[in-house]
């Protein structure tokens, strides 16, 4: 008995660490990221972890004498190291959005990990018998210090064990999100992160075709994002407010779900409307109906439940095994277990195809069939990180995300969404619809700025990034074709913002309320306009944090491609109002 209570001790506590504690930690901290919940994701970690548990704790009860004491030394400091890295050597890697990890960069995360790995587990071999008296009780010890930090966390967010099934996991939207109407359509379509001056060059490529494509749009230039980064830029365009580090950043998106929003305000005013896009900016919102778009997308419940629980594993050894071993799991994002593991169409495991074949869908089942105003928002992933397809807009692993990869792959998008137009002529509504084609934010990627290219003062932003890129931050696309305009496609200098959007829907229609901002169509051309851009860097962690470490407002009082317009004015650091 005290051999198999000596083996069962270090095992469960490892197993507890990767199959419980670990996905508890990640999920807590990224609920919005998971469309399944956390009981079902557990429940399906239950078979591999109690065969695990097996396997290990039989070794230890097969071998004996100081085998065994070696072994049982081993696995207990496997698991103390594994619980050490997860939870106080957590090193920042940015945000796990496709783009690539730069492992040559602080290369001293290697050293400093695999010194504690080696030397801890050479003290484990040098005196195993030592360790091998204590394993037990300090495995039991630290499996209790586990439970009391879960048990207190759990008592802060209780939500998170809730056993029901997101809505998100249905195999397939509800048909309304497919459904238009015969009298009036609003249809707000979001190419996350798609710079304008990216477009800009498409449309050089081969205008004739674009310009007859997009018959009736005017392309906004000049048009300026309030955020780099989707969690307060889509606050900020669909209500016009912006955060300024003064409240917890999750308070403030709460708060503008339930304000005057886009989405409330046509609602209210006899819209159905239809929302596809992250859970986290419906919350509070009142529509008609929402999706979200799984991935993989149309799988059916069983499927996604095996494509986020591949996920959660993934980032559960991501997070716990040291640096020289991160890259391995990591693998340019084709992480380890969603590469062995994945769906039958493994291209559907990708964020771009599974978003990809929701818009095939919405393409090949568009109807008209109601005869109410109807709002319809979609928010696609498509020109976002990683860089997945080929000039053919073909698969292709380890594309580099270059300029010219990220323009290819927007040129797909943009294919697609004009297909998607293509539809909307042929179902004879194309007309009538008010159609906004936008991002939310630009890329980041460098813009070719007028009157130099330096950021002049060192403290501009708090990584000395190069003004230009800061630009091609603020520099989201805006094209937008109003009802019953006609010609080829147009461009304006006048110089907007994306939270002039929800003014410029009430320019053309009779609503409830009046937004803040100018309708586009109302600006001139020649007017010198000031604008406000917010830069901040961000951190996949950021999704949860309280507040943004620093947050630097910039003034544009004039083109956003004339270095000479921008001014940094204030910076906002948490709770504090400026610098």
């Amino acid at each position: 008995m005290k051999k198999v209570v000596t083996s069962l001790g270090p095992s469960f506590f490892f197993v507890f660490n990767i199959f419980v504690f670990g996905p508890y930690i990640i999920y807590q901290g990224n609920t919005d990221e998971f469309a399944a919940s956390l009981p079902s994701i557990l429940g399906s970690f239950l078979w591999p972890a109690l065969l695990l548990l097996l396997v290990l704790s039989l070794i230890g009860l097969l071998l004996s004498g100081k085998t065994h004491q070696l072994y049982i030394s081993i696995v207990f400091m496997i698991g103390v190291l594994v619980w050490l890295q997860g939870n106080f050597l957590v090193w920042k890697y940015g945000l796990l959005n496709g783009q690539a990890i730069d492992w040559s960069k602080n290369a001293w995360r290697g050293w400093a990990d695999g010194t504690l790995w080696v030397g801890l587990l050479i003290l484990a071999c040098l005196f195993f018998r030592n360790v091998h008296k204590i394993s037990t009780v300090a495995s039991i010890a630290l499996t209790g210090v586990v439970l009391v930090s879960l048990f207190f966390t759990s008592l802060q967010q209780p939500g998170i064990w809730t056993p029901q099934e997101k809505s998100a996991l249905s195999a397939l939207p509800p048909e309304e999100i497919f459904e238009f109407s015969s009298q009036q359509n609003i249809i707000q379509f979001i190419l996350d992160g798609f710079q304008s001056d990216i477009f800009e060059e498409i449309m050089a490529e081969d205008f004739d075709r674009y310009s007859t494509s997009l018959q009736g749009f005017t392309f906004f230039r000049e048009a300026m994002g309030s955020f780099p980064t989707t969690y307060m830029a889509v606050p900020a365009f669909l209500s016009g407010r912006i955060y300024k580090n003064h409240v917890p950043m999750r308070r403030f998106v709460n708060d503008v779900n339930r304000g005057k929003t886009i989405f409330n305000v046509l609602y209210d005013s006899g819209y159905e409307t239809d929302l596809v896009c992250d859970g986290l900016f419906r919350k509070g919102a009142r529509y008609s109906n929402y999706c979200r778009i799984v991935i993989p997308y149309g799988g059916g419940k069983e499927e996604n439940l095996k494509s986020e629980s591949t996920l959660m594993i993934d980032l559960v050894l991501f997070r716990h095994a040291p640096h020289f071993l991160k890259k391995f799991i990591h693998h340019d994002e084709r992480w380890l277990f969603q590469r062995l593991f994945s769906t039958k169409n493994k291209r559907l495991n990708i964020r771009y195809f599974s978003h990809q074949a929701f818009l095939d869908d919405l393409i090949e089942h568009l109807s008209v069939k109601r005869n109410i105003p109807v709002y319809k928002y979609f928010h696609l992933m498509t020109t976002h990180f990683p860089i997945v397809v080929n000039k053919d807009c073909e698969y292709a692993e380890n594309m580099p995300a270059t300029a010219e990869n990220t323009r290819v792959q927007a040129k797909c998008c943009l294919d697609n969404f004009i297909r998607f137009l293509d539809e909307l002529k042929k179902k004879g509504i194309y007309d009538s619809s008010l159609i906004i084609l936008q991002a939310d934010h630009g890329h980041g990627q460098e813009i070719k700025m007028t009157n130099g290219d330096s950021p002049g003062d060192k403290e501009e932003s708090i990584n000395e990034r190069k003004l230009s890129e800061i630009a091609g931050s603020a520099l989201a696309l805006m094209a937008i074709k109003p009802p019953q305009s006609k010609g080829n496609l147009q461009t304006s200098r006048a110089q907007v913002s994306l939270t002039d959007i929800p003014a410029t829907i009430g320019y053309f229609f009779n609503l409830n309320e009046k937004f803040d901002g100018r309708s586009v169509f109302e600006v001139d051309p020649d007017e010198v306009r000031e604008r406000r851009f917010y830069f901040h860097e961000w951190q996949h962690e950021h999704w949860q944090s309280t507040y943004l470490p620093r947050l630097d407002e910039f003034v544009i009082n004039g083109s956003v491609f004339d270095r000479n317009s921008w001014r940094l004015s204030s910076t906002y650091y948490p709770r504090r109002r400026s610098k």
